[in-house]
């Protein structure tokens, strides 16, 4: 099983004994990441790390800082591959064999169990054709670009290298990549996916999002993930999405020859 990263913060006690026990529900080892608290930062630190001139929410800054942790361990370790997870990541049951049977691989950066579908530049797509097998049944799709997530993804160890050498100063928050100067090769499992969030994604630590679980429509369906899937239906979203990528193609912004395909719903939150 490949190692398992779980980034908590100590005053967060709910959602971190809430992660630590569906982890071992499912038998899954874990290492407890105490996440760095933005808050309690000085501001003489956040001057000499955050480039100047650039405002970042302390709880940004801290979630930034609490993944380069684990990408030193990584390096230190030399582990070829890690999961990450953050404490409102929810696992599919499958999870577990699957993390069992991956295989590590030097074919991406980064590969997301679950993500969103867009990023802060517009939506994110994947090539139906370009696809590498992780494990039985399971294939990681190439992306168009990164998406703007962080709660569930598998990084390797080129990846973690590369980042934490142009890890400062920082420019934007930890899952924004467009400012990164190398090449970044994004996967993800699209179907099935291995994560979805929990309740505790409704109240951020690391933006002014603030929400409650009783404020959701259809809150008693989306407990299933079929939900997610009838309300992209409903909505046309795949449609919708398709025609974008024909415009992009056509102004060169997304390489021809690829049966690019709109990103399922991501980071839904499952009740």
């Amino acid at each position: 099983m490949i190692p398992t990263f779980v980034v908590s913060l100590a005053r967060a006690q709910n959602r971190r004994q809430q992660i630590c026990q569906h982890l071992r529900e499912f038998g899954i080892d874990f290492r407890l990441i105490d996440a760095v608290d933005g808050r309690t930062l000085p501001p003489e630190e956040v001057a000499r790390i955050v480039e100047p001139g650039r405002q970042m929410h302390p709880g940004a800054i801290g979630c930034y800082l609490s993944h380069l942790e684990i990408y030193r361990q990584m390096l230190a370790e030399k582990l070829r591959m890690a999961l990450v997870l953050e404490d409102d990541a929810r696992l599919s049951p499958r999870c577990a064999d699957f993390l069992r049977a991956v295989r590590p691989s030097t074919g991406f950066d980064y590969c997301f169990l679950d993500s969103d579908d867009h990023n802060d530049r517009g939506p994110v797509y994947f090539d139906r054709d370009d696809a590498i097998e992780l494990a039985p049944g399971y294939r990681a799709h190439r992306l168009s670009d990164g998406p703007q997530t962080t709660h569930a993804y598998m990084i390797t160890l080129e990846g973690a290298r590369k980042r934490l050498e142009h890890a400062y100063p920082l420019r934007k928050a930890i899952d924004l990549y467009d400012h990164l100067p190398y090449p970044i090769v994004f996967r993800a499992l699209v179907a099935p996916k291995l994560a979805w969030v929990s309740e505790h994604s409704l109240v951020s630590f690391t933006s002014k999002k603030a929400d409650s679980a009783e404020s959701l429509s259809f809150g008693w369906l989306r407990r299933y993930p079929v939900f997610y899937k009838l309300r992209d239906l409903v909505r046309l979203k795949q449609w919708r999405r398709q025609r974008h990528v024909q415009a992009l193609v056509s102004a060169g912004l997304l390489p021809k020859g690829k049966r690019w395909v709109p990103m399922p719903s991501g980071r839904e939150v499952l009740r």
